[in-house]
């Protein structure tokens, strides 16, 4: 699939296999040819993934080139060591000394790659510090994947200072939208709805006019496949061509909308925006292992709110914030919050988790990138750093409970009752482990605070406290995140007028002969300040501990203190209640076990602190769990929800990106450049309904054109802003804006309502349209941006399965429940919405067909030609099942040849069969039956699998 960024690396397999081909009567100035066309043509259907390339370079490409190579392979370097530079795709493709430090596609033959993996003992960059296993792994994707380096990315600091947010709301998708008066026209009878004016003014002013309109079938067929996703039969054709009323088509349509089958069909639609997966990506998990057991609760949540017609904007609420907004009377719109919670696992990175959710927020509701201000504000858009992290700390105060909750009776049968003892069993037990943890690590990070204060006084920083895969071996050992935590609260306090950390900071900046000579005067100091507890004085419980230690070194100042905070936290245990009026212990407790400190865990941070030993126990019991949900006959389903944190959480800016570098403190609150300067932070829990409200707002001018934009893209086949995930600055601009307010202000005024948006365009007389070329408007307009004529497209992959199944007749109408496998099963007729996604092993024929990928919201999917497409229709059992199913049946396999061809084209083309058709039909029956060639299908299966695969059967018009 294109969407698997591999353009180089196809590239090159495709050159190696045309290599071969040349060597046996080429030359090899064409094989040269072909590799840089094959280049040139993968980076061209790789076009889409642009903007995620170079996202993915300023997320994890550039802050590791900055931080660890720029320093001497950059412009900045003064003298570029090696002749290397590494901060251009021109440097790297020219190289140093060495030769070309990157090979496209090849990261084992790039010295890049060779370099950082410390392949060669005479060249290891940097040469200080190899860096992680995670940082080599981001490099090494980017070389594979074919190297984005966007100009702008080795010097951010030759952006202009800060944003000008008065300019940035000039942006056309920035300006407030409304109602548009419809312009004048020159053919006032053309238009049929709202939409026609604004379309055919664009015409006339280019000298177009608009296409005939379809004939019947085909504008039944184009209907059908777009809102329900199903061809119409032979006697729907036949039944809406012999209605000549002035409503045929409005009842049609109206009829398509109430149709179950249509919530199945958009459903989909947006299941590719929410990035939608029944599996996990975790590494080395196979079978039932993969599953999640309750995913498709979203799938079916999408398609029963599509089909209710319930309000978007009441979706936005559900998919961000059900918990809090949920009827109690329908508990199923709790799984609404699948649209956060299916996301990818990034192998427990809890960043990278948080980074997909405002992605496919941002992205999927605002049409905005705000994920690519990560590490820095954004470089196109007006979204500061800022912004990012207050996004941040919404999805950071929220968290999975233990036990989802269940949105249907968990008893209603008895296989249900039976499997629910048993997992209650298992949920007892994980639910009491993790409460022992909890209690265990709360209490060993207070009451070792001291241990932890040493380790990151008096030790430079490990690399493995900010590793985001490292934990402690076992129990006793320091927990890496604490020191890292206490670092920083060392940092933070490094103040000479810190009550209690000032003589700390002041002392260890001293060498160990001065701590010895000094620190009886820097104590005399101290007490020269007014007496009490107030921040201009020195806490005397300090005070007290350092004039009663031999302070010879640094290290010694370190174990006062240390010392301190072991009898303060025993003495809090042993008499509570005696503390209550003590300021002094109170200020150390505060440092000790505070909502602040360090040492403090909440609940939901329990698996995060663990040791290895107790993860390994851990994790095989929630794969139990899960393992036993997916093997139970009759589960009840349950919603993927998130909960608010105990403490909403306090988000600081990441300095560049880096978890383990929090720099200035943000509010949780919504974009500054939608929500203004005066806007106030977010208040209720952790923020996330206050995010949906103002996300859903009528007065925010993203969302009511973003949705707009994508349901005209689906009836369409091309969107009215070519980027429906980005209407940044770099967007194109909508080929009719006026239109495009016009739509969106009536969609918001109207409710929100998806199936009113879907009658407004059906009905028009644009949408009606013969999809027929005319030359001379192609000339004019050659990529149909002005809609002359309507776009023919190809089925995509569920249309064309589905189709297969129902002309078939063996289409299941069953609705919702757990997925099923209809990749590699072709005896499985459930409709392909119901079909299992497995992001972690995506099936071959997903890819041939285009289905998007799981693993980031898709703007759009990629509509490709290949051979693969043509080989699956000649090949495919799902294909074979179908053509054998449509000649066994009794009108087909009894029947006169002619009269079976005649019924072969009613079932599968929904038309009669011309003459000609019918004679070279018999024709080729015959000559199958005088040589049928090697065992396969029976010649009238043979000819049911042709019309099957046929163009005129896979596409619309």
């Amino acid at each position: 699939m294109t969407s698997e960024r591999s353009s180089f690396a196809d590239a090159e397999r495709a050159a190696s296999s045309m290599n071969v081909l040349f060597a046996l009567g080429g030359s090899s100035l064409q094989a040269s040819f072909v590799i840089a066309f094959l280049a040139l043509l993968g980076a061209a259907v790789h076009a889409g993934d642009g903007a995620e390339r170079e996202a993915f370079f300023e997320a994890k490409v550039r802050p590791i080139l900055a931080d660890r190579c720029f320093g001497c392979h950059s412009a900045k370097a003064g003298r570029i060591k090696g002749n290397l530079a590494l901060d251009s795709l021109e440097g790297l493709f020219k190289g140093g000394d060495l030769g070309p430090a990157v090979q496209p596609g090849r990261p084992e033959e790039s010295l890049l790659v060779q370099a950082i993996g410390y392949q060669d003992d005479s060249v290891k960059m940097p040469p200080k510090q190899k860096l992680s296993e995670e940082e080599i792994a981001v490099l090494r994707r980017w070389v594979a994947e074919g190297p984005t380096f966007p100009k702008s990315a080795a010097s951010p600091a030759a952006r202009a200072p800060g944003i000008d947010f008065a300019r940035a709301r000039g942006h056309w998708a920035y300006q407030p939208f409304s109602r548009r008066e419809p312009p004048p026209v020159e053919d006032e009878a053309w238009p049929s709805t709202p939409v026609d004016p604004f379309v055919l003014a664009k015409l006339e002013a280019a000298g177009l006019s608009p296409s005939p309109p379809a004939d019947r079938r085909t504008l039944l067929r184009r209907a059908y496949y777009d809102l329900i996703g199903l061809p119409p039969t032979a006697e729907e054709i036949a039944a809406f061509e012999a209605d000549r009323s002035d409503d045929a088509f409005a009842k049609v349509v109206d009829r398509l909308l109430a149709s179950p089958r249509y919530g199945e069909r958009w459903g989909r639609h947006w299941l590719d925006v929410a990035r939608y997966a029944d599996s996990k990506d975790g590494v080395l998990m196979y079978g039932d292992d993969r599953i999640r057991p309750y995913a498709y609760t979203y799938r079916d949540y999408v398609v029963r709110s599509f089909n209710e017609d319930a309000p978007f904007d009441r979706m936005i609420r559900e998919q961000l914030a059900a918990d809090a907004v949920a009827p109690k009377d329908e508990p199923w719109r709790l799984a609404a919050m699948g649209f956060l919670t299916l996301g990818r696992a990034f192998d427990n990175n809890v960043h990278d988790q948080i980074d997909d959710k405002i992605d496919v927020v941002s992205r999927g509701l605002l049409g905005l990138t705000v994920a690519c201000a990560r590490c820095h504000d954004h470089k196109y858009d007006p979204i500061p750093t800022a912004d990012y992290y207050s996004l941040y700390g919404v999805f950071a105060g929220a968290e999975a409970p233990l036990e989802l909750p269940a949105i249907d009776d968990p008893e209603r049968t008895p296989d249900r009752k039976a499997f629910e003892d048993s997992a209650n069993v298992k949920r007892s037990e994980i639910r009491r482990f993790l409460d022992d943890q909890y209690v265990m690590l709360s209490e060993e990070a207070a009451r070792r605070s001291g241990d932890y204060l040493i380790q990151a006084a008096t030790t430079p920083p490990d690399p493995l406290e900010t590793a985001v895969f490292f934990m402690s071996l076992d129990r006793e050992q320091l927990r890496p995140p604490l020191v890292a935590r206490w670092r920083r609260l060392l940092k933070r306090r490094a103040d000479p007028a810190d009550p209690v950390f000032g003589p700390l900071s002041q002392l260890m900046k001293l060498d160990d002969e001065a701590v010895a000579d000094r620190s009886a005067a820097i104590l005399a100091s101290w007490a020269e300040r007014p007496a009490g507890t107030g921040l201009d004085a020195l806490n005397p419980l300090v005070s007290s501990a350092l004039k009663a230690g031999l302070l010879r070194c640094r290290s010694d100042v370190a174990r006062a203190y240390a010392d301190l905070f072991r009898r303060t936290y025993e003495e809090s245990r042993s008499a509570p209640d005696g503390l209550a009026d003590d300021a002094a212990r109170r200020q150390i407790l505060d440092v000790i076990r505070g909502s602040e400190s360090p040492s403090h865990i909440t609940r939901g941070q329990t698996v995060a602190f663990m040791s290895r030993v107790d993860i390994d126990a851990y994790g095989p019991k929630i794969v139990e769990l899960d393992r036993m949900t997916v093997k139970a006959s009759d589960p009840a389903p349950r919603a993927m929800v998130l909960v608010d944190a105990e403490q909403p959480y306090a988000p600081r800016v990441f300095v560049r990106g880096n978890p383990a570098q929090p720099g200035d403190a943000v509010p949780r609150r919504f974009l500054h450049i939608l929500s203004g300067d005066d806007a106030k932070p977010f208040a209720r829990g952790g923020g996330r309904l206050d995010l949906a409200e103002a996300i859903a707002d009528p007065k925010n001018p993203l969302t009511g054109r973003v949705i707009v934009n994508r349901v005209w893209m689906h009836h369409f086949g091309e969107p009215l802003v070519s980027t429906p995930s980005d209407f940044g600055e770099r967007s194109t601009p909508p080929t009719h804006p006026e239109l495009l307010d016009d739509l969106a202000a009536r969609f918001v005024e109207g409710g929100w309502s998806v199936k009113s948006l879907h009658r407004l365009i059906v009905l028009s007389s644009t949408y009606r349209q013969s999809s027929a070329d005319r030359p001379e408007c192609r000339k004019v307009d050659p990529e149909n941006r002005l809609m002359w004529r309507a776009n023919r497209r190809r089925l995509d992959f569920e249309a064309m399965r589905d189709t297969l199944l129902a002309v078939s007749g063996r289409l299941d109408a069953t609705m919702y429940g757990r997925p099923v496998d209809v990749a590699n099963d072709p005896g499985n007729a459930r409709r392909s919405v119901y079909g299992l996604i497995d992001r972690q092993s995506f099936p071959a024929v997903f890819r041939a067909f285009d289905l998007a990928s799981p693993d980031v919201s898709a703007e759009r999917r990629p509509m490709t030609t290949v051979p693969q497409q043509a080989l699956f229709g000649m090949n495919a059992p799902l294909v074979a099942e179908q053509a054998k199913a449509l000649a066994a049946r009794p009108e087909i396999a009894a029947a006169d040849p002619r009269d079976a061809v005649r019924a072969l084209y009613r079932l599968i083309l929904a038309r009669a069969a011309g003459g000609d058709e019918v004679e070279s039909a018999a024709r080729f029956l015959r000559s199958l039956d005088d040589d049928p060639g090697e065992p396969g299908l029976a010649p009238l299966a043979q000819l049911a699998q042709v019309l099957l695969i046929s163009n005129e059967a896979m596409f619309v018009d």
